[in-house]
């Protein structure tokens, strides 16, 4: 079997996904880390953003003890995705570096995150439909005085599930394919 070789050049399509790999792998390890700190810090400086008025603050102030107990019922869920987040994005951190540095194992570096990607995507979704349900159901007129958070809120999951998928599925495309096969010096797959 042959072995990947270093590349010799750094197209823009790989220093265009390294980047994107760069920033999810930011997101991820950041997000990670503030959730392991506090899960509702995130949700809470958010809907902060969203209220103006002061009915609007006087009902985040009714929400969030709301939220505080529905955090605290999933907090097992929460710990474990926000581990996952802070693994995920150290690899992917990890992953880049191997890209961008020219190693020969970048391209299998990059395929391992995109899996790992999609296993994360796919691990988060039960939390990820979950939480909200209850957020809507318990909170869902006090949120959607906030500036009609609530629905806002419900389809967010939706988009960044599809987005993350999106994104690991770009990246097997591309370094899964007949440019990153060429690229790092195997030979294309017959037809």
């Amino acid at each position: 079997m042959l072995r990947a070789q270093p590349p010799t050049h750094r197209p823009i399509w790989m220093v265009v996904l390294a980047a994107t790999m760069l920033l999810s792998g930011g997101l991820n390890l950041v997000g990670g880390l503030l959730m392991v700190r506090d899960p509702l810090s995130v949700e809470l400086r958010y809907l902060h953003s969203l209220a103006s008025g002061p009915a609007a603050e006087e009902a985040l102030k009714k929400a969030e003890p709301i939220l505080r107990k529905i955090h605290e019922r999933h907090r097992v869920g929460l710990r474990v995705d926000a581990i996952a987040s802070i693994a995920l994005g150290l690899f992917t951190l990890y992953a880049v570096a191997a890209v961008l540095s020219r190693d020969r194992n970048g391209r299998r570096l990059a395929l391992l995150t995109a899996v790992l990607g999609i296993v994360y995507q796919l691990g988060e979704l039960p939390l990820s439909i979950q939480i909200p349900r209850e957020r809507a159901a318990e909170a869902g007129p006090l949120l959607a005085e906030i500036n009609g958070a609530g629905g806002e809120a419900a389809g967010r999951w939706q988009a960044e599930f599809a987005v993350g998928v999106g994104w690991c599925a770009l990246l097997l495309v591309y370094f899964g394919g007949p440019r990153g096969r060429e690229l790092y010096g195997l030979p294309r797959r017959p037809s």
